[in-house]
């Protein structure tokens, strides 16, 4: 039972290699048709595609390294270091980004001639590899930040490449050489939306705010509805990393609330956080509360008035 919920990161590593070698061949396949063909926009897309293989990479790293265990030191593992490696994928996209916007810059101002049929046969070589990413990735990609990444990174690819062999097909006809600038500028552009949103879910977790699927209002009510609770307040919900959620709050109870039925409330509550909104570790500090407590409302009364 203990290894059970490991068994789908295991699948996602294995998707993840597989993608890192198709990643890796497509990139020096298109820097070399780069090469032959003068295209910057293919030379874009090999970068985009190398950086891709360089982020899976990470990916890999961190979800292998997330899957150690506990340690007194790291008492929450390493399940921050997908986080990590999402933020660096981010930067690295942004460096590659302004790389691609210089060599497009140069490239409109010499109008260097491209030879459309070698850019057209490692576009489309390109773009099936990038297809078969897409399709390896795009499961994992709602539940894990890693896979998110990637399947951003790989779908970012796909578009590229279309524009690669759209542009081919273009030259080919028209033998207007700045179309390869063009799609060039079209690829940037997807290599900052995908670096955007990265940056933004990484920041989110690093900041840790509430998983964008969890209204704190609805668990507070939820918890609320857990028959024998009283009140609920100092809750404070968070995100480890992609798919792991961590709960703290304080549940008020009656005062004649036994241990035994302390221990069923607050087991009740668990069950209810786990199924309604996949928080599966909670912390909670549970108040008694008395009902001869003098009212706050007597409290402001002045001592030496008789009581009315």
């Amino acid at each position: 039972m203990a290894t059970a919920p490991h068994v789908p990161r295991l699948g996602l590593q294995t998707r993840l290699a597989a993608a890192i070698g198709l990643a890796s061949a497509a990139s020096i396949t298109e820097a070399v048709g780069s090469w032959f063909s003068g295209s910057l926009a293919l030379l874009s897309d090999a970068g985009h595609v190398g950086t891709d293989a360089i982020a899976l990479a990470l990916s890999l790293w961190a979800l292998r390294l997330s899957g150690r265990p506990h340690t007194p030191r790291m008492s929450f593992g390493y399940h921050r270091m997908e986080v990590l490696a999402a933020l660096i994928n981010a930067v690295l996209l942004l460096v590659l980004a302004a790389f691609i916007l210089w060599r497009a810059y140069d490239r409109y101002m010499t109008q260097a001639p491209v030879t459309g049929g070698v850019m057209l046969a490692v576009g489309l070589a390109g773009l099936a590899a990038n297809l078969t990413m897409v399709v390896l990735l795009r499961d994992w990609s709602r539940r894990n930040i890693n896979a998110r990444g990637a399947f951003l990174h790989a779908y970012g690819d796909t578009l590229g490449s279309a524009g690669v062999v759209s542009a081919a097909v273009a030259i080919q006809i028209t033998a207007i050489s700045v179309l390869d600038v063009a799609v060039a500028v079209f690829i940037v552009s997807l290599i900052l939306i995908s670096a955007v949103r990265l940056l933004r879910e990484g920041g989110r977790i690093v900041l840790e705010a509430s998983p964008a699927h969890v209204r704190p209002e609805d668990v507070a009510r939820a918890i609320a509805g857990v028959p024998g609770v009283r009140g609920v307040h100092e809750l404070h919900i968070w995100t480890l990393t992609s798919g792991l959620y961590a709960l703290t709050g304080h549940v008020v109870v009656s005062g004649d609330t036994t241990v035994q039925e302390t221990s069923g409330l607050v087991d009740a509550i668990e069950a209810r956080l786990r199924d309604r909104f996949g928080i599966a570790h909670a912390t909670l500090q549970v108040d008694s509360l008395h009902d001869e407590v003098i009212p706050p409302a007597d409290l402001a009364q002045d001592p030496r008035r008789p009581a009315p």
